[in-house]
């Protein structure tokens, strides 16, 4: 794989409380602002992976706020897509770790709606009873992103659309990870954690 744009990243200190179950990495963007990223882990070696800006640690919709165009704008931006492509590049640098040390890994994704995606007033048609969110922009980013880096013949891609859910499973564990075990598993445990 080429050397991907990113930055520098670092494990940092988890929950006490949960620190076998999530691990804690954090990294500075080009807007000087800091990025926690969560990687939740699941039954089967399956790693959820989650991130935020820091200074919005304490919402609840940490994982839905995105950079205003005004902000970027003021700094000279006409867009975030640079910083966006440079932090993706640094979760999957954060992935490829994870992966080296255990080679069964799985790695979920949630498209996690913008607010706009959220509002029931704006977008109630795509807004499932469980709260999630059909066919956010980020799952779809994410979709074409993965598809990318990771090769099928390693990974089987288990997504779905009406969740904006992209699971990366394994091949090396397919034999416990089925696919059927998998959908079940993202429905009954991985979702109601979500809220």
């Amino acid at each position: 794989m080429m050397a991907l744009t990113r930055y520098d990243f670092y494990k940092i200190q988890g929950n006490r409380k949960n620190k076998d179950k999530v691990e804690l990495y954090r990294f500075k963007n080009e807007f000087k602002d800091i990025y926690i990223v969560e990687i939740f882990h699941y039954d089967f070696n399956v790693y959820a992976i989650k991130f935020y800006l820091k200074n919005h640690s304490d919402s609840k919709k940490r994982y839905n706020i995105c950079y205003k165009a005004e902000f970027k704008k003021n700094l000279g931006f006409e867009t975030g897509n640079s910083n966006f492509i440079k932090v993706l590049n640094t979760i999957l640098s954060i992935v490829i770790e994870i992966r080296k040390k255990d080679e069964l890994a799985s790695f979920g994704f949630m498209g996690a709606p913008k607010e706009s995606e959220a509002d029931p007033e704006v977008n109630s048609s795509n807004i499932n009873l469980d709260c999630t969110v059909a066919d956010t922009k980020r799952y779809r980013v994410y979709h074409l992103y993965t598809r990318k880096y990771f090769n099928p013949s390693d990974f089987e891609y288990i997504d779905s659309k009406s969740s904006s859910i992209l699971l990366l499973r394994n091949n090396k564990n397919k034999e416990t990870l089925t696919k059927d075990v998998a959908e079940n598993y993202i429905i009954n445990t991985i979702i109601p954690s979500l809220t």
